[in-house]
């Protein structure tokens, strides 16, 4: 996975979500998709039979996030043979920049 993304790389990333019918609104989409619930409901928009919604709830807390995280990692992301590492779902749950859209 590159470490550093090109600005239009991005912006493609950004356009090809918003396609995507979720259920809250984008504003800061670090944040936004810390929890790994609107990255479930992407998941389920394309692979509706890999994902289930309901298995994941929104969360402040870090714990819970990492649930989330887990939980898709596991559920999820194993099955289409693309593991998240440890590090990169703490990421994803801490906010860290640009972390999501590696």
């Amino acid at each position: 996975m590159p470490s550093k993304l090109k600005d239009d790389e991005v912006q493609e990333l950004y356009a090809w979500v918003d396609q995507v019918p979720l259920s809250r609104p984008k504003r800061n989409f670090t944040r936004d998709f810390s929890d790994g619930v609107l990255f479930a409901e992407c998941v389920n928009y394309f692979f509706p039979r890999l994902v289930e919604v309901h298995n994941y709830s929104a969360a402040n807390a870090f714990s819970q996030k990492m649930y989330n995280w887990q939980t898709l990692n596991k559920k999820v992301m194993s099955k289409i043979k693309c593991v998240m590492s440890q590090k990169e779902m703490e990421d994803c749950a801490n906010c860290v920049p640009f972390a999501m859209e590696k």
